[in-house]
């Protein structure tokens, strides 16, 4: 796998060397779009309406909007002059709790590896981080484009994420509503065996992507002239339960992972693993 950025990690006076590989791949199926009167691809062009002609790329400038039909122009190199200059060292700025950092911030995942000189350094980071739960904070450059992100340990070694900054993400709309009604222990309890018995560890592979498999089918089927394969089966939901049918629904649920209607029994594992606590 071939490194995606090569440099340093810097916290206070310590230095070591590393390097980021992404962590992850977009498998969706990629089709070309098709001129359907002679079957070659369609190029996207830019336009000027007003003008109805096509733009070169040269012919385009960029233009902030004040509003009113108004606009100011901004020149390339101005933009330029602003962009951070090339810098290949993390610096980690702070430490915080892991817990603090909510899941919605982060943007995407790089592995970190290590060279053989850094890999005490690295050792005793992914140690610490570990035991005491925390996460290093600060900037990395790629590509010329500053970004926040957050250095911390995984069960298998270290990982780098880059952050959305707090005015990039939204207030929740459908936030947490203050509790209307009484929630009841034979509730909780009820709840609480449903979520025990639904519980399995965590095994990716165990999770399909079933609406790639089917796409994949219907490519190979058209290819090798066979019949189309049938869409992706849409699961049917129930109505969903009124508040006053909430512990009902829960004991059904519970009965049809094969426990009793009974709150407060030792939950069951319904894929015969482990529980995952």
């Amino acid at each position: 796998m071939q490194a995606f950025w090569k440099g340093t990690i810097q916290i206070a006076k310590l230095q070591f060397p590393a390097k980021l590989y992404a962590a992850s791949e977009d498998k969706g199926i990629v089709f070309r779009q098709q001129h359907q009167a002679c079957g070659q691809p369609i190029s996207h062009l830019k336009f000027c309406q007003t003008c109805n002609v096509p733009v070169e790329t040269g012919e385009i400038r960029k233009a902030y909007e004040l509003g009113g039909g108004k606009f100011l122009e901004i020149e390339e190199e101005e933009l330029q002059n602003l962009a951070p200059k090339a810098d290949k060292t993390f610096r980690i700025e702070h430490f915080v709790r892991s817990s603090e950092i909510e899941p919605f911030y982060m943007k995407k995942h790089y592995f970190v590896g290590f060279e053989t000189v850094g890999a005490q350094a690295f050792d005793i980071l992914h140690y610490c981080l570990t035991k005491m739960k925390r996460t290093g904070i600060g900037y990395v450059t790629f590509r010329s484009v500053q970004q926040l992100a957050a250095i911390w340990a995984s069960r298998d070694g270290m990982m780098l994420s880059t952050l959305h900054y707090a005015d990039e993400v939204r207030a929740n709309p459908a936030a947490a509503p203050a509790n209307t009604q009484e929630i009841t222990p034979s509730l909780l309890e009820a709840f609480g065996s449903l979520v025990s018995g639904m519980s399995v560890p965590f095994e990716p592979g165990a999770y399909k992507n079933v609406y790639n498999e089917a796409v994949i089918r219907l490519i190979d089927s058209k290819w090798m002239g066979q019949i189309p394969v049938e869409a992706v089966p849409r699961e049917e939901t129930e109505p969903q339960e009124a508040a006053a049918d909430f512990l009902s629904a829960i004991q059904r649920s519970l009965a049809s992972l094969g426990h009793e209607e009974t709150p407060g029994l030792p939950a069951k594992n319904p894929h015969g693993k482990k529980a995952a606590k």
